[in-house]
């Protein structure tokens, strides 16, 4: 399809009389004809990869999710409207469960480095302790909650229970895992469900 307009570039050179200019065909809609789910997968490069292309990529972005960006997975989740979304809730739980295991191992071996600092600052250490009750108080199921909360920072909460989990007392390896993949089937749900249209 080819879309009604050119675009005219200018010579670089300068100063030739006139200018030339170049026609070139602009494909896809116009403006208000795009349709911005299927905007969204083309930006992401998952157009082309088809449905399967697409669960590896929800997967993959899962787990980036979970480990370091700060984006919510959520901007994902309207893309191909024809896969059920039990398939996508599983695919995301399980990349999140995935990236879990990471931020897990290093909250494990930060946290003994807070503890020293705590011991070292003590104004500090009193917000950090009220920190590390709420998450003994709260457990996997208080982690549960946050991460079913569509919109919400994967990577904070998950750094949030796994830096303050006191030697991983608080919250168990497997728990914190569990409470990953639960949270982002959870989320999937309430967010397509709540997603208008």
């Amino acid at each position: 399809m080819v879309l009604r307009g050119s675009v005219r570039v200018s010579n670089p050179f300068g100063s030739p009389a006139e200018p030339f200019s170049v026609r070139l065909p602009l494909a896809g809609p116009r403006g208000s004809e795009i349709d911005v789910p299927v905007l969204m997968a083309f930006q992401l490069g998952l157009e082309a990869a088809g449905e399967v292309g697409y669960l590896v990529g929800l997967f993959l972005y899962a787990i980036a999710a979970a480990v370091a960006l700060p984006l919510p997975v959520e901007i994902l989740l309207p893309l191909y409207p024809r896969i059920d979304v039990s398939v996508k809730a599983v695919v995301l739980g399980l990349g999140k469960a995935v990236g879990a295991i990471f931020v897990f191992y290093v909250g494990n071996k930060v946290n003994p480095l807070i503890e020293r600092w705590m011991g070292r600052h003590p104004f500090g250490a009193r917000i950090l302790k009220i920190l590390e009750t709420f998450v003994g108080k709260t457990g996997w199921i208080g982690l549960v909650v946050l991460l079913a909360i569509p919109f919400m920072s994967d990577t904070a909460v998950n750094y949030f229970y796994s830096l303050l989990n006191e030697e991983g007392k608080a919250v168990g390896r497997w728990p914190f895992i569990i409470a990953n993949l639960i949270g982002g089937i959870v989320r999937t749900y309430l967010f397509l469900w709540l997603l208008p249209g």
